[in-house]
């Protein structure tokens, strides 16, 4: 054992050969407290810290039943979402291999082995002869020593991608639930935009019967009788293309939730609520967005990248195992368990790489042009959620806007639909 250990130390200056590559743009960053101070800064830069809003089933305050039902069947049947799902079981499996690497592996083994010698072999004693050599191993053992942190970096990367993996399900998640409300909405609204087509159309055929009975009474031209025709086939084109509108988003919402188009003819359909009854904050501050899953998946790329680049670095480093055996061997199988036949060994496996061609060293640039291109999308992603968010506040204050101006001629038109309901 102190030969084993004498031997180890000139074997670990020799890892100086394989030299780490210089001038590495960020090297020290990939310490993983350094990581979290780096992120620490980004978010103190973009102000944004966890906040209580929106709740986490945020499409309940609607109060609409039949929404909560075709969210829970999406959420428990759509593909899309499942296939997410198994990334995670898939991240959590590989993150225990990962483990399980720094426990001592113990394993059996035995071997038969028939060997004939030659008859001008260098075994004197045994040229020309045939033998069964037996080995039994009851105990064997294998330990890798982490001595660089290479295998705790990896672990750690490793967790880092199923939290990773987990957000981009969240993400998945948010976006199903998204699209599932914003289409379950523009079903409610069109249905209640077909009915008063539809009540438009007959009042539409009532007014053209009134023109032809006019015309044939001699009160008045065929011209009234002409326009409104075209008038009344106007209401026919609106009714059918929200029909087939109204189909559209059936399919959808069938689709989204995992189910064949026909599944989507049996949508129960309630009107749209009063939505100013939900309360939102006046004031939402820009620390909202930390709530966005791809900001949190973003981060975590960082920290998976970081670890990724300790264990590039760590491969730099002399590698090595503890094998231990015992068991029993012998040539001849009658007496294989003879005390005299007992063997065993212990003693380190190391392994160095002293030239390695720049493959270590191309790794682990490449891994660190990784970390560097997850910070950049960090900061793309919060750059991109701002955006988003402005954008959809213009919208918004577009169409409220538009909804103030068409008030009045709803009215105006109702007035004088009813002007002509009366003549």
């Amino acid at each position: 054992m102190k030969k084993s250990i004498l031997l180890l130390l000139p074997l670990l200056l020799l890892a100086a050969c394989a030299r780490l590559p210089r001038h590495l743009p960020d090297a020290h960053l990939a310490h993983t407290t350094q990581i979290q101070q780096t992120m620490a800064r980004a978010d103190h830069q973009y102000g944004i810290t966890a906040g209580p809003w929106p709740a986490h089933q945020w499409w309940e305050a609607a109060q609409m039943p039949a929404l909560n039902h075709l969210i829970q069947v999406a959420l428990r049947e759509n593909p899309s979402l499942q296939l997410a799902s198994t990334r995670i079981l898939a991240a959590k499996a590989v993150t225990a291999e990962q483990q399980a690497a720094l426990l001592p592996q113990f394993s059996a083994g035995a071997a038969l082995t028939q060997e004939h010698f030659s008859q001008n072999g260098l075994h004197l004693q045994a040229n020309g002869k045939s033998f069964t050599y037996t080995e039994i191993n009851p105990l064997e053992l294998h330990y890798h020593l982490d001595l660089w942190g290479r295998d705790s970096d990896q672990i750690r990367a490793a967790l880092g991608q199923v939290r990773v993996h987990q957000a981009d399900y969240a993400e998945a998640k948010l976006q199903l639930e998204k699209q599932l409300a914003w289409h379950y909405f523009l079903l409610a609204g069109e249905t209640q935009q077909l009915h008063l087509a539809e009540h438009l159309e007959n009042l539409q055929k009532s007014l053209l019967q009134l023109e032809k009975q006019r015309w044939q009474d001699g009160l008045s031209n065929a011209r009234p009788v002409y326009a409104q025709t075209e008038t009344y086939g106007s209401a026919q084109q609106s009714v059918a293309q929200l029909r087939a509108a109204i189909a559209q988003q059936r399919y959808v919402l069938a689709a989204l939730a995992g189910h064949g188009p026909d599944w989507g003819q049996h949508i129960a359909v309630e009107p749209l609520p009063d939505l100013s009854s939900i309360a939102i904050p006046r004031n939402l501050p820009l620390r909202l967005i930390t709530h966005r899953p791809d900001i949190v998946a973003s981060r975590w790329a960082i920290e998976v990248a970081a670890q990724q680049v300790g264990a590039a670095r760590a491969a730099f480093y002399p590698d090595v195992n503890i094998a231990l055996f015992a068991g029993w061997n012998s040539i001849n199988l009658g007496d294989l368990f003879s005390p005299g036949n007992l063997a065993h060994a212990i003693g380190p496996v190391v392994s160095l790489p002293i030239f390695e061609g720049g493959r270590l060293r191309a790794h682990l640039k490449a891994q660190n042009a990784l970390y560097l291109a997850a910070q950049d999308h960090y900061r793309h992603t919060i750059l991109s959620a701002v955006r988003e968010i402005a954008g959809h506040l213009a919208t918004w204050q577009k169409n409220r806007q538009q909804i103030q101006e068409q008030i009045p001629m709803t009215n105006a038109a109702g007035q004088d639909s009813a002007l002509a309901t009366a003549a």
